[in-house]
């Protein structure tokens, strides 16, 4: 196998257009389970981690977050941005362990594309942008279109996320993230996001938005038609059927391990009125009523 570590984003491109078979690496998270398990064989690893250009940082406007593509998960949840945004904080302290952490990057993390993956359903809530580049020329992929299959997105074999611009919720906003795994730290077996925009009384939500992980080939919004039942007030009924609708929409391979459908769909019912209700109490409008 053979190894670069590219000082430009025009050199990074040209070695994945001349390696057939390269793969890219900065904090490993993802790319170095899959070699030891032998699910990944790639010819040539490309380090990107002396590139200047995907080295941003974080900077913060009125209405975006522009995160580096180099940024870790440590160094996005320590920021202060993370206390106003109670769903970005939940879905990075849900991301694996410390060292994970430490070292997993944001863009590193999205251009993978692990269906269950913690951080993609915030960042589909809030509403994303996904930049991408080959040191020539840039373009843009809302996040949502970004995803296409398992572990497949729509970069080109020569191009890297340089960053990801997120999209700042109104004030009053509230939101949550909800998740099950086997063991702490662990790999998502289900995740449910949501984001509650209120109006401008507080007396009920202009939009609800909602994402999941682990229950379909790529991280996914909820259907419209679940979005669009969760605007004004909130009641328990109305959380339960947007919990059905969730659990309608999952498209999980069924015939993995131990996997049971039937408790599959539970979990992902009761993480979604977890998540719902959370966010909701943390919004400026009104709690879920009975």
């Amino acid at each position: 196998m053979n190894y670069y570590q590219p000082g430009s984003l025009s050199e990074a491109s040209e070695l994945l257009s001349a390696e057939q078979g390269a793969k890219v690496i900065a904090g490993g998270q993802s790319m170095m389970p899959l070699i030891r398990q032998d699910i990944a064989t790639p010819d040539a690893l490309v380090d990107i981690t002396r590139v200047d250009e995907l080295d941003t940082g974080v900077t913060v406007t009125d209405d975006t977050i522009e995160i580096g593509a180099l940024v870790t998960y440590r160094e996005l949840l320590e920021h202060d941005v993370c206390a106003d945004l109670p769903l970005l904080r939940d879905s990075l302290e849900a991301i694996g362990d410390r060292q994970v952490r430490n070292a997993g990057t944001i863009g590193g993390g999205v251009a993978h594309a692990d269906p269950a993956q913690d951080l993609p359903p915030a960042l589909q809530c809030y509403g994303t942008d996904v930049v991408i580049s080959d040191g020539e020329s840039e373009r843009t992929h809302d996040i949502n279109e970004f995803f296409i299959d398992f572990y497949f997105t729509s970069l080109a074999p020569h191009e890297l996320v340089t960053r990801v611009d997120v999209h700042r919720p109104p004030p009053g906003a509230g939101g949550a993230f909800a998740k099950h795994a086997r063991t702490p730290g662990g790999f998502s077996e289900a995740g449910v996001a949501a984001l509650c925009l209120p109006d401008e009384d507080g007396d009920g939500f202009t939009a609800v938005r909602v994402a999941y992980c682990a229950g379909a080939p790529v991280p996914r919004r909820a259907p419209e038609t679940v979005e669009a039942g969760l605007t004004g007030t909130l009641t328990r009924d109305d959380v339960a059927r947007a919990a059905d609708g969730i659990v309608d929409s999952l498209d999980n391979v069924g015939d993995v391990g131990d996997y049971d459908e039937a408790y599959n769909d539970h979990v992902f019912r009761v993480l979604t009125k977890r998540a719902l209700t959370t966010a909701a109490e943390r919004s400026a409008g009104p709690e879920v009523r009975a």
